[in-house]
């Protein structure tokens, strides 16, 4: 029981902190259900993807948590759109891409993301 409530004390710690891949394990050993799990896994994604721009995490973890191309494309899709409506313009800016050595808009970044994940 103290153990349950340490572990549920520590998840909602890592959401509140948008640490979303830590919440996913916790979310798995409190027993949450599977929408619940996934629903963590792609908001865990999408960090990966919009505000980190982590191209091999996004591919390493949608490996390990079963996303289907498919889902992953829908996924960044939409991620990029609702990002795009809600971010600062700051974060909507070009950033330097270390794969293709150019600066890149967050569209352009997945875009090229999804490009590279087909090969």
């Amino acid at each position: 029981m103290v153990e349950t409530t340490q572990l549920e004390a520590s998840f909602q710690k890592e959401l509140d902190q948008k640490n979303y891949v830590l919440a996913v394990m916790l979310a798995q050993k409190l027993g949450y259900s599977n929408s619940e799990i996934r629903h963590l896994r792609e908001l865990a994604l999408k960090q990966m993807a919009c505000e980190y721009r982590n191209g091999i995490a996004v591919r390493n973890l949608a490996r390990e948590w079963g996303f289907s191309k498919i889902d992953l494309e829908n996924l960044l899709r939409l991620s990029v759109e609702e990002y795009e409506r809600i971010a600062d313009k700051k974060r909507l800016e070009q950033c330097y891409d270390t794969t293709s050595r150019k600066y890149l808009t967050l569209r352009q970044w997945i875009e090229q993301f999804l490009r590279a994940k087909g090969k």
